[in-house]
This record gives C-alpha cells, sequence and structure tokens, in this order.
C-alpha cells in the first residue's frame, strides 16, 4: 500500500472523490470539508492535512485535518490495516493528533494503532450517528411559517449559534459566532422559524456533489416541545432538494434520543454510527 500526501484539496479531491462518492453520504463531512477548501472558503486554522492510502490503483483509506479540529477518517471496511499505514506516517513527521473522528470500527481501529505507537489513549468524547433523507414527511399544525434569515436577525442567531455550540459541542466554542451566522446565509441557507418572533433555526454550508448537509438546528428552551424545530428542519430539507440535491444528511449526537426521534419523523433515516475521540497523553 502506498500513502500520498497533498497540499491542495483539489489534488486530494481528484485522488479520492471517485471512491468516496460510491457511499456519498456516508462520506459527507470528509468530501463537503474538501470542497468547502477547494473552492477558497475557509475551515479551521494552519495548513490543512490531506492524505490517501491505495493498493495500486484501488483507494483504501483517507485522512483529512483542519486544525484545531481532529483527523477525519474513511477507511474501506475489510482493510482496516491501511489505518496502520496512516499512523505510522503521522508519527514518523511528528505530527501532533488531537482526536479522530469517523465511523465506529474505523475509530476504533486507528485510536488502538495510534495507542501502540505514541502511548497515548483514546477518550469518547461523542456517539454520533449520520442521517440521510431523500424523502420528507411534514409535519402538520404547527403554528407559524418558515422563512430565510435575514440581516436584523443576525444578532438573535449569533446567540443561539453560541448556545447551539455550548449544549452540542462544548469542547468547540466558535471563535465568531457572528461571522458564522453570516457564513450560512452567504454560502449556503439559514432558515428560521417564525411564531410570534424567532423560535427555532436550522442551517445547510457544506454540500458534496449529490447532497446537503444540514447542521446549526437550535430552538431556546422556552420554545422547546411545540415541534418548530421539525418544521423547520423539514422545511429546509425540501428546499435543498428542490434546489437539485438528491439527499439531505445531518449528524445527532445518540445520547440525545429527543432529536434522533423529531429527526425520523421528519423522514431522516440512520446510516452509520460514528465516534469523536481525543487522545490524550500518557500519564506514565
Amino acid at each position: 500500500m502506498n500513502l500520498t500526501t497533498y497540499k491542495q484539496a483539489g489534488e486530494f479531491l481528484e485522488a479520492a472523490l471517485p471512491s468516496l462518492l460510491c457511499e456519498e453520504a456516508k462520506n459527507n463531512l470528509m468530501v463537503g470539508i474538501s470542497m468547502r477548501l477547494r473552492e477558497g472558503r475557509p475551515c479551521g486554522d494552519g495548513s490543512p492535512l490531506f492524505l490517501t492510502v491505495k493498493d495500486g490503483e484501488e483507494l483504501v483509506a483517507a485522512a483529512i485535518r483542519t486544525p484545531p479540529y481532529p483527523l477525519i477518517l474513511h477507511c474501506e471496511s475489510d482493510r482496516l490495516e491501511a489505518l496502520e499505514v496512516i499512523a505510522d506516517h503521522l508519527v514518523e513527521i511528528g505530527y501532533r493528533l488531537p482526536g479522530a473522528n469517523g465511523t465506529v470500527p474505523v475509530v476504533t481501529a486507528f485510536a488502538e494503532a495510534w495507542r501502540r505507537r505514541t502511548l497515548m489513549p483514546s477518550v469518547l468524547l461523542k456517539s454520533l450517528c449520520i442521517y440521510s433523507l431523500t424523502t420528507i414527511c411534514h409535519p402538520v399544525d404547527i403554528p407559524g411559517h418558515v422563512r430565510w434569515a435575514t440581516e436584523g436577525d443576525i444578532p438573535t442567531l449569533a446567540k443561539w449559534f453560541l448556545a447551539f455550540h455550548e449544549e452540542a459541542m462544548p469542547d468547540d466554542p466558535p471563535a465568531n459566532p457572528e461571522a458564522s451566522i453570516r457564513l450560512f446565509m452567504n454560502n449556503g441557507k439559514l432558515a428560521v422559524w417564525e411564531h410570534d418572533g424567532l423560535v427555532s433555526m436550522a442551517g445547510s454550508s457544506r454540500g458534496t456533489p449529490n447532497g446537503a448537509t444540514v447542521s446549526a438546528v437550535y430552538t431556546p428552551p422556552g420554545h422547546r416541545g411545540h415541534g418548530y424545530a421539525s418544521a423547520c428542519v423539514a422545511a429546509l430539507s425540501q428546499a435543498l432538494l428542490d434546489d437539485g440535491n438528491r439527499f439531505c444528511t445531518l449528524y445527532t449526537d445518540l445520547s440525545n434520543p429527543t432529536s434522533n426521534k423529531f429527526y425520523q419523523n421528519v423522514g431522516y433515516r440512520p446510516i452509520a454510527d460514528c465516534a469523536m475521540v481525543r487522545f490524550e497523553e500518557s500519564k506514565d
């Protein structure tokens, strides 16, 4: 097996995209971030990492990283030994790695390979599930209506975006919530549900050649339990399909049964369990 590194997202996509598209929805994060970087849109700080492992012309594994975020991994299920090649390379170049993200079998195998080489154990940060939708079940009798976010909404939605991260990703606070909201508005879609004022939001700022990813779904605690988030996500997902996307994807935290249930009620179906782990310095 041969490992190749790439300086540019476009070079990586040229080498890896045809294989990654075989399971496009499952690989939405790796593909979406790479496409975003190819377009010149920011993601993280510092120099990104792109690499592939091939057996002849066959792609068996790939990894990308946009510091300070964890390594995102892809590997064919019957070729997990390719993860050893990635671990060897990163150790050889002295690469500091805070964690990893990918499907459960892949992250588990890579974490063990990393531990053997660095003596750094892994700690599970989140158990996640990738969902995909092709047909929408629209909620009924939800009071209010959907509309697209406007300039005047930004102060409120920036506060919501910060609260969303505090609940869903407390270890990853946004550096500039207002800039993040503008990114959704200018480079994707940001829907809000309105019922006597703003009550919920849902956005999409990342996609793949045939799909779009929904994220930043948030309803303030005082407005929960009325179906606003379900209605907002359904409306946004419908708009994304109407734009020509064949499917929509999203990630859920498996520790939150409420959100997992309402996404399924809208029409999202689970396609892969994922894990995000952090590598810790050995105490020995």
